[in-house]
C-alpha cells in the first residue's frame, strides 16, 4: 500500500478458498500509532487506469503466486474514511470478490506470510478496524464456499 494517506483509495480483495480455509495474507500495518502484524485477504489498491478484475488478477499474483481462473463474483463492498485531527484525511472503498485460483500459495510482493485459515482462526485473526466489514459479513452467513455461490 502507497504511503499516500491523502488521495482516496480503491481496492480489490480476494476470498480464495480450498476445501473449508480460505487464504490470508500477513502484513506490516500501521493500526493506532503501532506497526502491528495483520491478517488480511489477498490484494491491494487499484492502480490508475486498471479495472477492479485486472487488479485483483495482479494483487493476488503479486502477493500469492496464485493464478485467479474463471470470473471472480462480486461478495460485498466496504467504505470507510481516515480521519485526522477530526477532519477526513480520504475515504477508501475496497471491493470483494470470491475466486477460484491454482498454484501453490506463497508469500510474495511485500507480504511476510500466507495461511490457509477456517472460519474459527479467522475470528481469532481479523482485529484490525478494517477488518469489521469481512467479520460482520461473516457473521451474517457470509460464505467463502464454492458451492454457496456457484450457481
Amino acid at each position: 500500500m502507497s504511503d499516500d494517506f491523502t488521495a482516496d483509495f480503491l481496492g480489490a480483495f480476494a476470498v480464495i478458498s480450498r476445501g473449508e480455509r480460505v487464504l490470508m495474507v500477513a502484513n506490516e500495518r500501521l493500526v493506532g500509532g503501532a506497526e502491528v502484524r495483520t491478517w488480511d485477504l489477498p490484494g491491494g489498491r487499484v492502480e490508475p487506469g486498471e479495472l477492479l478484475l485486472e487488479a485483483l488478477h495482479r494483487e493476488v499474483g503479486e502477493e500469492t503466486g496464485l493464478v485467479v481462473r474463471g470470473e471472480p463474483r462480486f461478495l460485498f463492498v466496504q467504505e470507510g474514511e481516515r480521519l485526522r485531527r477530526g477532519g477526513r484525511v480520504h475515504a477508501w472503498r475496497s471491493f470483494f470478490f470470491a475466486a477460484d485460483a491454482t498454484g501453490e500459495a506463497v508469500a510474495g510482493h511485500e507480504v511476510k506470510a500466507v495461511r490457509w485459515m477456517s472460519r474459527d482462526e479467522l475470528q481469532a485473526a481479523l482485529t484490525a478496524p478494517y477488518h469489521d466489514s469481512f467479520r460482520a459479513w461473516l457473521a451474517a452467513g457470509g460464505s467463502w464456499f464454492q458451492s454457496a455461490w456457484r450457481d
